[in-house]
């Protein structure tokens, strides 16, 4: 087994101390000649220093913090690339973690990201967490919500989210301009984008003159409740002698359940049924789906960008959706 090089190789290859390698490594003031000899014994034995050490002596590592709610939603993609780079680019490494949607383990991995002395936190999680990132950020690490506004003071995280009500109000009102008048609408429950969103569209069906029945809308927490919040949605809606001609998703996790269960019912889109979503993904094109977009990978630089920059107060940026028609909505027929 080969044997890892140590500081302690290095310092003697250089005709130094172990201390005058760490200073040469880390920036310290020596001489030419000494920190000539250092990177040389360096690069000749092939030294790896240990970022763990070195993070021991700073009190904090290079690593930045991620924690994701579900990776299951197509946002999150490009938002993990968008951090990354931006890693990348100040020397940093990221370290992900994915809670599958539990309370307890969003709790338990902010936890663990403290006690690894993160260079900061980025995370996408529920308000069960906000007690313990607050503690971190009133400690000194740089902590961002993404996806949701922090409303309680005192503010001491950033936060990076959508406008979900415009989001929303989009949905309407490309819906109405394609003449969709009858519309039902797939959530995914109690989160503060899911609420925005379906009051957005709600705000914007009444400007209209068209409001949503109070049961237009349906919840579906995951994949496998999609199909019964559609076929609950086509029921009411025939009971009130108004059949849907369109359903709108507010999550992107659960499209293509959503676009599935309209299919297996022999419904055609946008024919019989006009269909969009949240957020893009890349079967989006393929399937012709309407969707509106919100800019993640931008999102998720602007979010590492504030853990390197560690500005002193508070930041909350709100970035704006966008519509990309494809068809499933209707627009060929209503331009």
């Amino acid at each position: 087994m080969v044997k890892r090089v140590t500081i302690g190789d290095v310092a003697a290859h250089a005709g130094v101390s172990t201390a005058t390698v760490s200073r040469v490594l880390n920036g310290g003031a020596v001489t030419e000649a000494t920190a000539i000899r250092v990177r040389e014994a360096v690069t000749r034995l092939e030294y790896t220093p240990n970022a763990l050490t070195r993070s021991i002596f700073a009190g904090r590592s290079s690593t930045i913090g991620v924690v994701i709610r579900d990776l299951s939603s197509p946002f999150y993609l490009d938002l993990i690339r968008g951090i990354d780079d931006v890693a990348a680019a100040n020397d940093s490494l990221v370290m992900f973690a994915n809670t599958f949607r539990q309370i307890d383990h969003e709790i338990a991995l902010v936890r663990m990201m403290d006690e690894h002395r993160v260079r900061g936190l980025i995370v996408t999680t529920g308000e069960g967490t906000d007690s313990r990132t607050r503690h971190m950020a009133e400690n000194g690490t740089p902590c961002v919500i993404v996806a949701r506004i922090v409303r309680d003071p005192p503010q001491s995280m950033h936060s990076i989210s959508l406008n979900n009500v415009g989001a929303g109000r989009l949905m309407a009102v490309h819906l109405a301009e394609c003449g969709r008048s009858s519309v039902g609408v797939v959530t995914s429950g109690g989160r503060p984008s899911q609420i925005e969103r379906t009051a957005g569209l709600r705000q914007a069906f009444t400007d209209f003159d068209l409001p949503l029945p109070q049961d237009a809308v349906t919840v579906a927490e995951t994949a496998k409740e999609v199909d019964r919040a559609v076929g609950t949605l086509l029921a009411r809606a025939h009971d009130r002698k108004r059949p849907l001609d369109a359903i709108a998703c507010t999550t992107g996790r659960l499209t293509i359940a959503v676009h599935a269960a309209l299919t297996a019912r022999g419904l055609a889109i946008p024919d019989d049924i006009a269909f969009l979503t949240m957020d893009d993904f890349p079967w989006a094109t393929a399937l012709g789906i309407t969707v509106i977009t919100q800019p993640s990978y931008q999102m998720g630089r602007r979010a590492a960008e504030l853990v390197v920059e560690h500005p002193g107060e508070p930041v909350s940026i709100v970035f704006e959706p966008t519509l990309v028609a494809r068809g499933s909505a209707g627009e060929k027929r209503w331009p």
